[in-house]
């Protein structure tokens, strides 16, 4: 049987480059043997030479001179920051908007991934990194859709830039939102942003969101988590949301990359593929998700 094609389908330089040089990891130099010949006869030279390395053999090696540390059991305790696993994947753009100085300087992807553990608990990721970082894939600047955006965007766009410290720490926006309603409206942007009709309307069709770029099975991810946020049992009610029901664990952070072995699985959601709803059933969405003790902040942007 023939061995899988892997594809790095995101790959971020910066972000590994980094967790090289914080951690001081060695990425040994190869000796090669050369095979001298002359005229005073023969002999072996090995001369040592760095070579570049393949995206796979840094990724192989950072996760062999890591592997206490990248954790890939979601059961675990405390708190999580380097962690490995693997999903089906939806990745959308990020859509930021209502404060003039944005702090990320670059178009910006949100990377959704969901896993049970073992225990029966529900995990789920959202991952922000450089929509530059996708491998082999041009995305237009302006989608034919037009639907929801949190107004909760600016703060999120905060936590990100800001790798996890408060919004109000930091050099942007000020923020009312505690731990829990910043890290439910982050997993509400990555599953819902971009809806324009019922969310039921939506439900499984990726393709329908504005915003919305591929979805694949991503054979492995590894990724920096900047907050693991775990909801208060009984405070949040997410009875009206399908997509939202069951969460208890939200992980927000960044992807070194994402790896996939089933590049078949991979479908496309922008351009010709974005699917619009009927203009018959479209109305604006005033009021996307339900849930006690925390003001509506949303609203709809074309």
């Amino acid at each position: 049987m023939p061995k899988h094609v892997g594809r790095y389908v995101y790959w971020s330089e910066r972000l590994v480059r980094e967790v090289i040089d914080d951690n001081g990891v060695h990425l040994d130099s190869r000796v090669k043997a050369s095979l001298k010949l002359g005229v005073a006869g023969g002999g072996l030279d090995l001369a040592g030479r760095d070579r570049e390395k393949t995206t796979f053999e840094v990724a192989e090696k950072l996760k062999r001179k890591l592997r206490r540390s990248i954790v890939s059991d979601f059961d675990t305790s405390g708190s999580l920051q380097l962690v490995l696993g693997a999903s089906w994947v939806e990745v959308s753009e990020f859509r930021r908007w209502g404060h003039p100085r944005h702090r990320l300087g670059q178009r910006t992807v949100v990377i959704h991934a969901r896993t049970d553990t073992r225990e029966g608990r529900r995990v789920d990721l959202c991952l922000f990194g450089g929509l530059a970082n996708l491998r082999g894939y041009t995305v237009p600047e302006d989608d034919p859709v037009g639907g929801w955006t949190s107004s909760a965007a600016p703060a999120i766009e905060e936590l990100v830039a800001s790798r996890g410290a408060a919004a109000s720490e930091g050099a942007g926006v000020a923020s009312s939102f505690d731990e829990e309603e910043l890290a439910v409206d982050t997993l509400q942007v990555a599953l819902s942003q971009g809806i324009y009709v019922d969310p039921d309307d939506h439900m499984g069709r990726p393709e329908t969101r504005a915003f919305t770029v591929m979805g694949f099975e991503a054979s492995e991810y590894v990724a920096l988590i900047y907050k693991d946020v775990r909801l208060t049992p009984g405070r949040w009610d997410f009875q009206h949301d399908q997509e939202m029901m069951g969460a208890s664990r939200i992980l927000i952070g960044a992807p070194l990359w994402l790896r996939t072995t089933r590049p078949g699985s991979i479908r496309t959601y922008f351009g010709s593929n974005r699917v619009a709803l009927a203009p018959s059933v479209r109305q604006p969405v005033t009021q996307v998700l339900f849930q006690p003790m925390r003001q509506d902040r949303d609203e709809v942007s074309g």
